[in-house]
C-alpha cells in the first residue's frame, strides 16, 4: 500500500481539533485565545492573510480577499464588527451572500439553521475593504469547532488585476488568484492593490508614490504608510505567484529600473520565505516580458532553483470578452486564467504525487470524511447510505492522469469517484468538481457547485454487490469513464468547467465499499533551464516555458515499444503519438509499427548525466546518444562537454 499525502488520520471534516494550529499555516494571535466561545481570540477560528491580532477584541484584516474560516454548532450565527466592511459570507458552503457596508451586529442567520455542525466564511471584497471583527454570537450552548486543514499555502502578489479590481462581479473572490487556491485545496492570500508599480516612488494609479518592492513587507497596504512591517513568522507560503509591471510599463518606469527592482524584490522574498516555490507570471497584457524575464534568469543564475516564471502567452486576449476594458480580464477572463495556471502551478510545485490506499492495514489514515458512518472493513473503505457521504484523500492534487478504484455497490443508490474537486462541505452537493459514479442501470459524469449537473450518462445493467473496477482519465477538457471493460470507455465527454483538484468517493443512499483507489498523474520532465519543461509542437520536440495546452507538456511513461525493461515516451494529448528520434532530432509520430519506429522511440532511463539524483535517456537503438536540447530543440546526440550533459538532465 502507497499512502503519500498529508494525512492526520481517518478524521471527520468536521471535528479535527488543532490540526492546522500545528501546520504553522494560520495567524496565531497576539493574546492568549479562548477556545469554542466565538470571541476574536477564539483559538479555533483559522484568520487567512494579514490580519492585526495585536487587540485580543478586534481583529483588522488588511489587503483583498483576506478572510477567516470556522466551524460551529447550533442554529444560528451572528457576526459583531466595529466598522464598516464589504463582506462575502458563505455557510455550509453554499453560495456567497454579499453583505456592503457589514456593520454592528450582523445576522448571518436569519432563517434558522438546522441543529448540527456547522461552516463559516467570511471575506473582504477588496483591498479598501478591513474587517474589524469582534466575534460571533452563537446559539445559546453553542461552540466553536477548528475548520478542516489545508495542506498548502499560496501567496499572490500584484496590482489591480491580483486584487481583484474593475467590474469583476464578486471581486476578490472572482479574481484568478482565489479561484486558483480553491481549486487547489490551499489557503490563499492576494497582496495586492490597484494601481500600485513594483518600482518604489512612482505614484502610478496608487494613492501615493510606494511600490509593492516596499509595501509588499508591510502588514497593511499603501493607504497606511506608516504601517509597520509584516511578521513573516505568522506563517510560511508554500508558494509565491507574482504578477507586476503593467502599471510600471504604463507609467514609463524603464526597463534597465524595472529589472533592477525586480531582481532585488525576488532576492528579499526569498529571504522571507527560503522555502518557498517563486512564480513569477509574464503580465496578462504582455508588459514588461523582456525585464521580467531577464530578472527571473538573473535570480536562477545566482543560485535561486526554487524559482519559475510562466510564460502567459495566449492565455487571455486584450480586445476580447476575456477582458473587461484595455487592462483587467473579466470574470470569464480570470476564470480561463485560473483553469490554466492551477495545474501549472500543481504540476511544477510537484504537488500532484502518485497516491493509492488498499485498505490492507486496517485503517483510513489520511483521509477526511464529510458526512456518513465510513469504516474500514474487510480492507475495504466502507460506508453505510446516507445522502451524499463523502471522503477526500487528504492532501492529494489531480488534474490530468488517471484516477481508479473497486467500487461494490449495494441494492440501491449511487457509488462513484470524485475528482478535481474542492471546497468539501457536508451536503448532497456541498462540493465543487466532478463525480464519476453509477447505480444498477446506469454510468453518469455530472459536477457539482453546490447544485447538480448531468454531463452524460448512458444505460448500463450493473450487478449489485459486485466489484466493479472504475477508471477515470483526465486529459485537459477530454474526460474519459470506464466501468470493467478498460478498452472502451463507457462515456468520453468535453468539459471546461474544473481542471484541478482533489480526488476521493462518494456515495448517495448507497451502501458501498471502496478499494485499490489510485491517482497517478502524467509525467513532466523539466530540463536544466527552470521553468522549460520538454514538450511537443507542430510535431516537433522541444522545451519550452510556454505550456498551452498543459497536455503538449505531459506524457505517458510506458514500457519500451523496442524492449520492455526500458521505456517510450507517449503523449498524453495524442495517445498512440509517441517522441522518437529521426535523423538526430525529435519528433512527435504515431506509432507505424516498424520495428524502425520502435526502437527510434525506445530510451533507456539512465542517472542524470549532470546530476545523478535526476534523470537522463539514451537512445535504445543508438547507444552513447542521449536525449538533450540545444537552442530550445530536442536532438539526439553524444554528449561531450559539461554543458552537453546538463542539457541531457532532466527532472521528472
Amino acid at each position: 500500500m502507497t499512502k503519500q499525502f498529508r494525512g492526520k488520520g481517518f478524521v471527520s471534516a468536521l471535528t479535527v481539533a488543532g490540526v492546522l494550529l500545528l501546520s504553522g499555516l494560520v495567524s496565531s494571535p497576539g493574546a492568549s485565545a479562548a477556545t469554542g466561545d466565538g470571541s476574536a481570540s477564539d483559538a479555533n477560528i483559522l484568520y487567512v492573510g494579514r490580519w492585526d491580532r495585536t487587540n485580543a477584541s478586534v481583529a483588522r484584516s488588511y489587503w483583498s480577499g483576506a478572510y477567516f474560516r470556522v466551524h460551529f454548532t447550533g442554529t444560528s450565527v451572528q457576526l459583531r464588527l466595529a466598522g464598516a466592511a464589504n463582506l462575502y459570507v458563505s455557510i455550509d458552503g453554499g453560495g456567497e451572500a454579499y453583505y456592503p457596508g457589514a456593520t454592528g451586529t450582523v445576522n448571518l442567520t436569519p432563517t434558522p439553521l438546522a441543529a448540527g455542525v456547522h461552516t463559516l466564511r467570511v471575506a473582504s471584497r477588496s483591498e479598501t475593504d478591513v474587517i474589524q471583527f469582534q466575534g460571533l454570537v452563537l446559539s445559546s450552548g453553542a461552540t466553536t469547532l477548528v475548520p478542516a486543514a489545508r495542506s498548502k499555502r499560496i501567496e499572490f502578489v500584484g496590482d489591480s488585476i491580483t486584487a481583484g479590481c474593475c467590474a469583476l462581479t464578486r471581486g476578490a473572490l472572482n479574481d484568478y488568484a482565489w479561484l486558483v487556491g480553491e481549486a487547489l485545496n490551499a489557503d490563499h492570500t492576494q497582496i495586492a492593490y490597484s494601481g500600485i508599480c513594483l518600482q518604489d516612488g512612482v505614484a502610478c494609479f496608487s494613492p501615493n508614490n510606494i511600490g509593492m518592492s516596499q509595501q509588499y513587507f508591510k502588514l497593511q497596504t499603501v493607504q497606511y504608510p506608516s504601517s509597520p512591517a509584516w511578521d513573516f513568522s505568522r506563517y510560511a507560503a508554500d508558494a509565491v505567484v507574482i504578477n507586476l509591471g503593467t502599471n510600471d510599463n504604463n507609467w514609463g518606469v524603464s526597463d534597465a529600473a524595472f529589472q533592477s527592482t525586480y531582481i532585488t524584490f525576488l532576492q528579499n522574498i526569498r529571504a522571507r520565505y527560503p522555502n518557498a516555490l517563486l512564480f513569477v507570471l509574464r503580465t496578462f497584457g504582455g508588459f514588461k516580458v523582456a525585464p521580467t524575464l531577464a530578472a527571473v534568469n538573473a535570480r536562477i543564475a545566482a543560485g535561486d532553483t526554487k524559482l519559475s516564471y510562466v510564460d502567459t502567452t495566449g492565455w487571455v486576449t486584450p480586445g476580447t470578452a476575456d477582458f473587461s476594458d484595455d487592462l483587467h480580464p473579466s470574470d470569464s477572463g480570470h476564470a480561463k486564467i485560473a483553469r490554466l495556471l492551477a495545474p501549472f502551478l500543481a504540476k511544477t510545485a510537484r504537488w500532484e504525487v502518485p497516491f493509492s490506499d488498499d485498505f490492507n492495514d486496517g485503517n483510513a489514515n489520511g483521509w477526511a470524511v464529510y458526512g456518513g458512518s465510513w469504516a474500514v472493513s474487510g480492507n475495504q473503505l466502507a460506508v453505510a447510505a446516507h445522502p451524499g457521504a463523502k471522503a477526500l484523500a487528504s492532501g492529494v492534487l489531480f488534474s490530468n492522469g488517471t484516477l481508479d478504484a473497486d467500487i461494490t455497490l449495494g441494492a440501491a443508490g449511487n457509488a462513484g469517484l470524485m475528482f478535481r474537486a474542492s471546497r468539501l462541505d457536508t451536503g448532497v452537493d456541498a462540493y465543487q468538481g466532478y463525480f464519476a459514479g453509477f447505480d444498477q442501470g446506469q454510468v453518469f459524469l455530472g459536477r457539482a457547485d453546490h447544485n447538480w449537473v448531468t454531463v452524460a450518462s448512458v444505460p448500463t445493467l450493473l450487478a449489485p454487490q459486485v466489484a466493479h473496477h472504475v477508471r477515470v482519465v483526465a486529459v485537459g477538457s477530454n474526460l474519459k469513464v470506464y466501468v470493467d471493460d478498460m478498452a472502451t470507455p463507457k462515456l468520453n465527454v468535453t468539459d471546461t468547467t474544473y481542471t484541478s483538484g482533489g480526488v476521493g468517493v462518494r456515495t448517495y443512499q448507497a451502501d458501498a465499499r471502496f478499494d485499490n483507489v489510485a491517482a497517478r498523474a502524467f509525467s513532466r520532465f523539466e530540463s536544466s533551464l527552470r521553468g522549460y519543461f520538454v514538450r511537443h509542437q507542430g510535431g516537433r520536440g522541444r522545451i519550452d516555458t510556454w505550456l498551452l495546452p498543459a497536455e503538449d507538456a505531459e506524457w505517458r511513461v510506458v514500457p519500451g515499444l523496442a524492449n520492455a525493461s526500458a521505456l517510450s515516451l507517449e503523449s498524453v494529448a495524442f495517445p498512440g503519438h509517441f517522441l522518437r528520434h529521426a535523423n538526430g532530432e525529435l519528433w512527435l509520430h504515431p506509432n507505424d509499427g516498424s520495428a524502425l519506429f520502435k526502437a527510434d522511440a525506445t530510451w533507456w532511463r539512465r542517472p542524470g548525466q549532470a546530476n545523478a539524483s535526476l534523470t537522463s535517456f539514451e537512445s535504445f537503438n543508438f547507444p552513447g546518444n542521449y536525449l538533450r536540447h540545444r537552442n530550445g530543440l530536442l536532438y539526439s546526440e553524444p554528449l561531450a562537454t559539461d554543458l552537453d550533459r546538463s542539457d541531457a538532465t532532466f527532472r521528472e
